[in-house]
């Protein structure tokens, strides 16, 4: 194994290490009940918000700001995206968990959108993950891989995004700015970055 792919396999173990201990912590001590549940869901969705947001910037950001950061970035996109789709694993465990907390009813703050937003997403997500490996990226050919990841990073800011709006709009809290505002931002940020990217790549083409 090359020094690259050590650098990498060692960043993927170590942050779903990490993102493990944590979920893990949150069962453990917080308690299995309803409302220690959603506090590790909660928890787990915004950690994995986090690998999410840095998979993708890593591209934009090393187009427009290129310097040692942001090809450090770029360099462990893949990596980024490997531990986002191992901790929505951990998400789903605590989904579960809630829906077995209300067994035989469905937990009241689970809507129907949902169901047909979240679990197209979950999937799409699992394909990312999957074919994330060499055997399978190779397979799968690079036109494929392509269309299939960039679709998928898209409808996974499109699922944040549209949950995040949901749940400002559906759900109190005493710290909207924490719990929804600022991850919103960022979202937009985001956008921002990859939509600045788009328009300079075009700039030649139209010169």
């Amino acid at each position: 194994m090359t020094r690259p792919a050590m650098s990498e396999a060692a960043l993927i173990a170590g942050g779903t290490l990490l993102h493990a201990s944590i979920a893990a912590l949150l069962f453990l001590y917080a308690g299995p009940d309803v409302e220690a549940t959603q506090l590790a869901l909660r928890t787990t969705a915004r950690m994995s918000f986090v690998w999410f947001m840095l998979a993708f910037v890593a591209s934009p950001l090393a187009q427009l700001a290129p310097g040692p950061a942001s090809a450090w970035l770029l360099r462990r996109r893949r990596a980024f995206g490997v531990i986002f789709g191992l901790s929505m694993t951990m998400h789903v465990g605590f989904i579960l968990r809630l829906f077995m907390l209300h067994a035989p009813e469905r937990p009241p703050m689970v809507t129907d959108a949902d169901f047909y937003v979240g679990v197209p997403g979950l999937l799409l997500v699992a394909a990312m993950t999957v074919t994330s490996l060499e055997a399978l990226r190779r397979r799968l050919g690079p036109v494929a891989w392509k269309r299939l990841h960039t679709t998928g990073l898209w409808v996974v800011w499109s699922i944040f995004f549209l949950c995040l709006i949901d749940s400002v709009g559906r759900k109190t809290t005493e710290h909207p700015v924490t719990m929804y505002y600022l991850f919103i931002a960022v979202l937009l940020f985001g956008l921002g970055l990859r939509v600045s990217a788009a328009a300079r790549r075009r700039r030649p083409v139209a010169a």
